[in-house]
């Protein structure tokens, strides 16, 4: 009967407490009465942060290298997807299945952030705010946002998740966090409408035309990152299959901003500014420094990094009409009629970013795309239609 082999996910007996630095400066100045500017700058630092390492990737093998099999004591000084098991650290346990989680992992946020607020004076407040903003870290989950299948799903929240890349390296996963978002704008607001003149020659008419309000919120902001992925890169280290844990490469002569433009309709970004790190029987393997070659066919981890792409920009529009009808002193009747996504915007997900939706025969022997299918396509959206509610509140 085989054996089975362990997974799973584990902690690091030399786990630390994670803490952040925390760091702020910022300017208010009163334009004129009731009306307030402030700018700040906000930073924090994280520090021992949570993230999950498949600390058993396998390492490379060469003749001035070897690799000596702790359970077997084989020699092994080739390099193929099959004995990638054998080279691992630790024998019987799964390469990309077997994680530790670790508090190695650090963070750094930076924002500029503006705001204007109106107190109530002349009928109206608003308030209305712009932040510009850049979160680094080598650890953060997907918090219910982006996927790389194109579709949004609400039920995945991660603060962390399984890096991608080298997973004895510090600095592989290293990029702008999975929630990112460059630019941020919200602008909220509340108008009584003024009574009509028409309302001092009636009490009825002032009963049914004063007390309006409108009131609203815009939001818009930069789309999410879009992180590629390739679930058949990194075979010669095992962390290729379901649980991939590799990127691709850029195409020869392609770079992140090639992906970005000569963009073919009905895809969001360039399919054919990356190919799978294929590395043929011979050829020296890239992320080996030219120390390590391939015995067989088999693809490297790629030289992608994370979220280099950006996804589809996002805005959102909420309106409200409220009537308030006063009677017996301070009690009073509210109707109100509110707009969720007033205009109806389409906000679009993220494309699918795995190249692996490429059928086989998309990608030729070299690596090359050769049909992307999928792979760059986007398939959902992000928000809802627009929904309109009603409501009856009883104030006393």
């Amino acid at each position: 009967m085989p054996g089975v082999t362990l997974s799973g996910t584990f902690f690091d007996r030399n786990i630390r407490t994670p803490y952040f630095n925390q760091y702020n400066a910022s300017v208010q100045y009163e334009l004129f009465k009731n009306l307030l500017v402030e700018v700040a700058y906000v930073g924090t630092r994280g520090l021992n942060q949570f993230r999950q390492i498949a600390i058993n990737q396998a390492h490379l093998a060469s003749p001035r290298n070897p690799i000596i099999n702790v359970v077997t004591g084989a020699t092994i000084t080739t390099n193929t997807p099959a004995n990638a098991p054998l080279r691992a650290p630790f024998q019987g346990v799964e390469i990309n299945g077997f994680l530790q989680n670790q508090s190695t992992a650090q963070s750094s946020y930076n924002s500029l952030q503006a705001s204007l607020t109106k107190q109530l004076s002349r009928r109206l407040q608003l308030l209305g705010s712009y932040t510009y903003a850049r979160s680094i870290d080598n650890s953060s989950g997907q918090g219910a946002g982006a996927g790389i299948n194109g579709i949004v799903n609400p039920g995945a929240i991660g603060d962390t998740s399984g890096i991608l890349g080298n997973q004895f390296d510090n600095r592989a996963n290293r990029g702008v966090s999975d929630f990112d978002r460059t630019h941020r704008f919200v602008l909220s607001y509340l108008w009584e409408l003024p009574k009509p003149a028409l309302t001092a020659r009636s009490s009825a008419r002032q009963w049914l035309f004063s007390d309006w309000q409108m009131a609203g919120i815009i939001v818009a902001m930069s789309g999410l990152p879009i992180d590629i992925v390739d679930s058949g890169a990194g075979s010669l280290y095992g962390l290729n299959g379901p649980s991939a844990l590799a990127r691709p490469s850029y195409a020869p002569g392609a770079s992140r901003k090639t992906a970005a433009s000569n963009i073919p309709a009905g895809y969001f970004f360039n399919p054919f500014a990356f190919a799978r790190p294929t590395v043929l029987s011979g050829q020296l393997i890239p992320s080996s420094s030219g120390t390590a070659t391939a015995s067989v066919t088999g693809t490297d981890l790629g030289n992608v990094g994370r979220n280099v792409l950006r996804g589809p920009r996002q805005i959102n529009v909420d309106f409200s009409i409220i009537k308030r009808f006063p009677f017996g002193g301070s009690k009073n009747i509210e109707l109100r009629v509110e707009f969720f996504n007033l205009l109806n915007h389409v906000n679009l997900a993220n494309p699918i970013s795995d190249l692996n939706a490429i059928v086989p025969s998309g990608i030729d022997s070299s690596g090359q795309i050769i049909a992307p299918g999928d792979f760059g396509r986007i398939i959902s959206t992000s928000n809802n239609p627009r929904l309109i509610q009603l409501a009856l509140k009883f104030k006393f």
